[in-house]
């Protein structure tokens, strides 16, 4: 009986090891998987979150131009997109008519034209800090649409050359990386009294 035992211990133990061996590799390409799988939601969460500092970024480059519309008393000068150089003291490009600046955003080749005319934010606002966080500052284009006078009377007395211009806000912004932009379009209404 003594040399049964042995025999059946002799002849389990090969056997054991590869069930064994088995269970391991299965084991191993099942924490693989997950490693890979938790890999891929730490890329996913770091995207977003570089996308949503472009966002804010984009964003307040849009609130400091708004601000910077809102102090206007006058409409401010107006330049053709054409005439526009380096040094021009105007940012504010008339559309009234046709919006070549559109056009122009429509053809892949003239982003670094539009770059080259679009302002950074802290033209707008001389107190506003250089936006932290992000690879490129902020640029922002502002585009004159159309004013509308109101030429209403109250009471039989003309009101004068009141009215209200439509600008249209286009402001570009990257991540912290780089990878990420945002590009947002806006449009805001200024009352302006003469």
């Amino acid at each position: 009986m003594i040399t049964r035992t042995q025999y059946f211990c002799n002849a389990q133990r090969g056997a054991t090891l590869v069930v064994a061996l088995i269970l391991l590799l299965v084991m191993a390409l099942m924490a693989s998987t997950s490693l890979q799988s938790n890999v891929l939601q730490l890329r996913m969460a770091a995207n977003m979150q570089d996308e949503t500092v472009a966002f804010e970024a984009a964003e307040t480059a849009l609130l400091y131009s708004e601000k910077w519309l809102s102090e206007q008393s006058e409409m401010p000068d107006l330049i053709h997109y054409d005439d526009w150089y380096t040094t021009s003291n105007e940012f504010v490009f008339d559309s009234s008519k046709s919006s070549l600046l559109k056009e122009k955003l429509g053809q892949l080749n003239s982003v670094s034209d539009w770059e080259s005319k679009a302002r950074l934010v802290t033209l707008f606002d001389a107190n506003a800090a250089q936006l932290g966080r992000v690879d490129e500052q902020s640029r922002v284009t502002l585009e004159f649409r159309q004013y509308d006078a109101d030429n209403k009377t109250v009471k039989g007395s003309y009101l004068g050359e009141s009215g209200s211009g439509l600008f249209r806000q286009l402001s570009r912004s990257t991540g912290a990386t780089g990878n990420s932009e945002v590009i947002l379009v806006s449009e805001y209404r200024k009352r302006f009294e003469y």
